[in-house]
């Protein structure tokens, strides 16, 4: 155990932090266990945890939901969905993300994948899994900073399917937009239109969606294709800050890390982008392609997240 829940200087940024899980050392490439039986609800990158899987799992008749990070991207051996077994090789240790070295980040959140993450030592200790010291002082990770951002919830709804040899389908604009109930000529494509009913349905604190748009500065935007829409997070024009800018941050990594799932082509929030075609990059800078200033509040990005679909 290299580094325990709770408060702590955080030891790349050297700023104070909350952390929300338990640190264990361990060589590279160690088999990494799912804890108990349950079902996959994240598996990809997120944030800083790098790559994270998180299992939703019922015990003692209350949903629990147990996070690992910082595999490499070869390390992650499930699928979002996928029903796993107490002890199944899940993953690998590895030092992707804000790491200093290969570890588990190994978390545990009652109430499941979105909860409130708690003393993962304390949780093994209570029932009867390991011996480990406890943390002392640490709460529950109401400080958790954004990039230990929480994760997002699955609602139910069912993502697109893929065709048999794993491409996705043709489609056309040919849904009414969601967003624009009743606004002649707006319309989606029926990916757009079920991504955008998962959106909604996290209630992620979004403060508007929208989708089409004519964009005829910009004649290569996928808005008027109906494969894209904007997701406002705070004031339009202003600066996401404090629980605005927190939200916008778990839905864009809820969008990458999901992004096979539901067919996300490419993402841009707060001056950054990350792309499916690009996945091993990470996000990059988001130079606004010479149409957008991207140091601008929504030229940037800085007040919404953007989202294409394949």
């Amino acid at each position: 155990m290299s580094s325990p829940f709770g408060p702590r200087v955080h030891p790349i940024t050297a700023e104070q932090s909350f952390h929300t899980g338990t640190d264990f050392a361990a060589p590279d490439g160690t088999p990494i266990l799912a804890a108990a039986d349950g079902v996959v609800t994240v598996a990809g990158p997120v944030g800083g945890y790098g790559n994270l899987i998180v299992i939703e799992h019922r015990i003692d008749g209350q949903i629990v939901a147990t996070g690992y990070g910082h595999m490499w991207d070869n390390g992650i051996h499930v699928h979002v969905g996928d029903r796993v077994t107490a002890g199944q090789h899940i993953a690998d240790v590895g030092s992707n993300g804000m790491s200093t070295g290969p570890h588990l980040h190994f978390e545990v959140r009652p109430g499941g994948t979105n909860g409130t993450a708690i003393d993962s030592a304390k949780w093994l200790n209570d029932h009867h899994a390991a011996n480990l010291p406890e943390a002392t002082g640490g709460g529950a990770g109401q400080g958790c900073t954004s990039s230990d951002a929480g994760f997002l919830p699955n609602t139910g709804i069912d993502p697109p399917t893929r065709n048999p040899d794993g491409s996705w389908p043709a489609e056309s604009c040919t849904e009414p937009d969601p967003t624009q109930p009743g606004l002649q000529g707006a319309c989606v494509i029926p990916r757009t239109e079920r991504l955008v009913q998962q959106i909604e349905a996290m209630k992620v604190g979004d403060n508007g969606i929208s989708c089409w748009d004519p964009h005829q500065w910009n004649p290569t935007s996928d808005h008027p294709k109906g494969k894209a829409c904007d997701v406002t997070f705070g004031s339009l024009g202003q600066f996401a800050k404090g629980a605005d800018k927190e939200n916008g941050d778990r839905l864009a990594n809820w969008l990458t890390s999901n992004a096979k799932t539901w067919a996300v082509s490419y993402v841009i929030w707060e001056g950054r982008i990350w792309s499916t075609a690009r996945a091993d990059e990470g996000w990059r800078p988001y130079t606004g392609g010479g149409i957008y200033d991207p140091t601008d509040a929504t030229g940037g990005h800085f007040d919404h997240v953007h989202v294409s679909v394949e």
